[in-house]
């Protein structure tokens, strides 16, 4: 997603089956929508895929936006990152 004058503000990225990699904003975009509107195209494609359920490892902090939006908790993992093992969700939403 691009800003209006062309800056790169954030991305998104979900495979064929539904699985929600990625997504990212620039922190000077955080708290302005840009997830929202990232996430509602994310939910378009897998309309078009006919994907049924969309699924997530949320972190921490992005658990309550998930949640907002009607991504439940499957469950609570350790995701190991180098040496450091970090707490994130496994979260879902069926369409």
């Amino acid at each position: 997603m691009l800003d209006g004058q062309g800056k790169f503000i954030g991305f998104s990225s979900m495979n064929a089956e539904g699985y929600l990699h990625s997504m990212f904003v620039h922190k000077d975009w955080q708290g302005k929508g840009v997830a929202t509107k990232l996430l509602t195209e994310v939910e378009k494609m897998a309309h078009s895929y006919s994907v049924h359920k969309i699924s997530v490892e949320a972190s921490i902090t992005a658990r309550p936006f998930f949640e907002k939006y009607g991504y439940k908790v499957v469950k609570e993992q350790q995701a190991k990152a180098h040496r450091l093992y970090l707490t994130n969700f496994v979260m879902e939403k069926t369409l």
